[in-house]
């Protein structure tokens, strides 16, 4: 059969009891927006994601009764491909709104919600250790951040996506009354890694040895393609819009990062690419302890300068199911994922190139499913 958002979109809140229960509506609209921010073309920043649901109903008995869901209740969205569920969003409700439209006769109830974002970025600690020497590692001290948010709220989870090794050490340090978002974000700018959560529930990281896994990949015929090219192939993906980008005072060419500990100021330049599109200087400063087994402050500053490329594919707009009716293989992909991008065009020769998810947004009617999915090549 195919796929009929009014009956193959749902959307569940879970009751105290832990049963999940689906709300009935006329007619929904949905947004959903998450993944990481690309700041400075160089740090994948971890954000908040949220999810924006309008829905219509006949009757007043939420706003007379109160809806059987309320804020901070855990809420997912999902989709049915063939017999199976799959999730498009978990969080948490943040706010409900209410309001009756008159000319259509009907409620109209909003529902916001965020992803394990909020929790990830918004816990207050009271006190953060970080000792020893392995300890120190990124990889560690992610562990144990997590396992201090956990304290605070035990919905908190968080894996690591592949298994590389830390790049990066921490400074011993202890840090009194600070939020958990500040500790992740001075560990991931020193790493060059990602934190964001995944459409499933818990949040996701890559290290820096993740990255250059996920960025060595090959281009593989027997892996989704979004393309301008037909095909009948499950794994072939249309596209609607492709945005590309060429922003040569966007790229750092240049790099002098300083230690925000000792002040120590480290310049690394990429001559070639100086030479091709000009001097961009870039000022940086992050926070990790250079000492062995640690990366230096020159390799910083080296993969920084090396990435510098003012080319890229910033963003692709997909259609979420197919001609045939079926949902798009591209619904299996999420941020930190690898994607294959494929553009021909007559005369000349057809690109192909690989790029990572750093956001997912999906806008949802009742005539139409639109994925838009940001790209970065990483650093």
């Amino acid at each position: 059969m195919p796929f009929d958002i009014k009956t193959d979109l749902r959307i569940q809140y879970e009751k105290p009891s832990g049963t999940w229960n689906s709300i009935q509506a006329d007619s929904f609209e949905l947004e959903i927006d998450r993944g990481v921010d690309v700041e400075q073309n160089t740090f994948a920043k971890p954000s908040v994601g949220i999810a924006s649901i309008k829905m219509m109903k006949k009757d007043l008995s939420d706003f007379l009764n109160g809806p059987d869901y309320a804020s901070n209740q855990k809420i997912r969205i999902e989709y049915l491909d063939a017999t199976l569920w799959n999730a498009l969003f978990t969080g948490f409700i943040q706010n409900i709104e209410m309001a009756y439209i008159v000319e259509a006769q009907k409620l109209q109830v909003t529902i916001t919600a965020n992803d394990m974002g909020r929790l990830a970025l918004n816990t207050q600690i009271g006190t953060f250790n970080i000792t020893g020497t392995s300890a120190r590692s990124f990889n560690n001290v992610m562990g144990q951040l997590a396992t201090a948010i956990t304290a605070v709220d035990s919905r908190y989870s968080q894996a690591q996506v592949l298994s590389g090794g830390s790049s990066t050490y921490q400074y011993a340090n202890t840090y009194l009354d600070v939020p958990s978002g500040e500790l992740y974000n001075q560990f991931l700018d020193a790493e060059l890694g990602w934190l964001w959560a995944s459409k499933n529930s818990g949040m996701r990281w890559l290290n820096r040895a993740d990255v250059n896994t996920v960025q060595g990949y090959s281009w593989d015929t027997n892996d989704i393609i979004v393309s301008n090219v037909h095909s009948s192939s499950n794994l072939h993906v249309c596209m609607d819009h492709l945005e590309l980008s060429y922003l040569s005072d966007g790229i750092a060419n240049q790099v002098r990062v300083t230690n925000a500990v000792t002040g120590t100021k480290t310049t690394s330049t990429n001559s070639s690419s100086v030479t091709a599109y000009g001097r961009q200087l870039a000022d940086f400063e992050v926070n990790f302890d250079p000492t062995s087994p640690s990366s230096t402050y020159a390799q910083w500053a080296s993969a920084v300068a090396t990435a510098a490329n003012p080319k890229s594919i910033r963003r692709v707009s997909i259609p979420a199911i197919r001609r045939t009716g079926t949902p798009s293989a591209i619904l299996t992909e999420d941020i930190g994922d690898a994607l294959q991008i494929e553009f021909a065009s007559a005369g000349l020769p057809t690109l192909q190139e690989r790029y990572m998810i750093t956001r997912i947004n999906h806008v949802i009617d009742a005539d139409h499913w639109e994925v838009n999915i940001s790209l970065w090549r990483g650093i």
